[in-house]
């Protein structure tokens, strides 16, 4: 017949080792060391993604305005960086209806893709015909990070797009 021992004699240990406690401290290490670099690409993604999206609202707040108020309504890019204003016109806007900052959107270059920097709406909600802003490329210093393309479109239409989707049934594609 078996005996049972006394749980005096035997040597129980609770707990984790100095040695083990270490080894998964390194492992947590490495797996952040690896992850840093993609995480930052992702920040800068957003950024992205965030700056072209304000200035989507940004100009459809200037194009519901024009309908609103009954009178035409200009969107017009900061010089130097990522701001924008929405005003009445002349420009620059005497009357800032809303605005952003370049210190908004730090990190994002914005360029118009010809040499016009601004857009005004009219109070019908369309574009005004001569020389307007109709290309916006929203892109960030951070190597490997997506771009964004804003369109206006003269009927009012505006829209944002990929300009790194070549497939011809994605939605996103410019």
């Amino acid at each position: 017949m078996l005996s049972a021992r006394p749980l005096a004699n035997c040597r129980c240990s609770v707990g984790f080792t100095l040695i083990e406690l270490m080894v998964v401290v390194s492992i947590i290490a490495i797996g952040a060391a690896l992850a840093a670099p993609s995480f930052s690409q992702m920040i800068a993604n957003y950024r992205v993604r965030s700056g072209a999206e304000s200035m989507i609202n940004g100009l459809n707040f200037a194009r519901a305005e024009a309908v609103r108020r009954n009178t035409p309504v200009s969107f017009s890019l900061v010089a130097g960086g990522s701001g924008w204003n929405v005003g009445l016109p002349p420009l620059p806007p005497t009357t800032v209806l809303q605005s952003r900052s370049n210190n908004d959107s730090q990190g994002l270059t914005v360029a118009s893709a010809d040499a016009n920097t601004s857009v005004t709406f009219l109070p019908t909600g369309l574009v005004q015909g001569g020389g307007q802003l109709s290309q916006i490329n929203v892109s960030s210093a951070v190597g490997g990070t997506n771009t964004r393309q804003i369109n206006v479109f003269g009927g009012g239409l505006i829209r944002m797009c990929d300009p790194g989707v070549a497939s011809a049934d994605d939605p996103r594609r410019c």
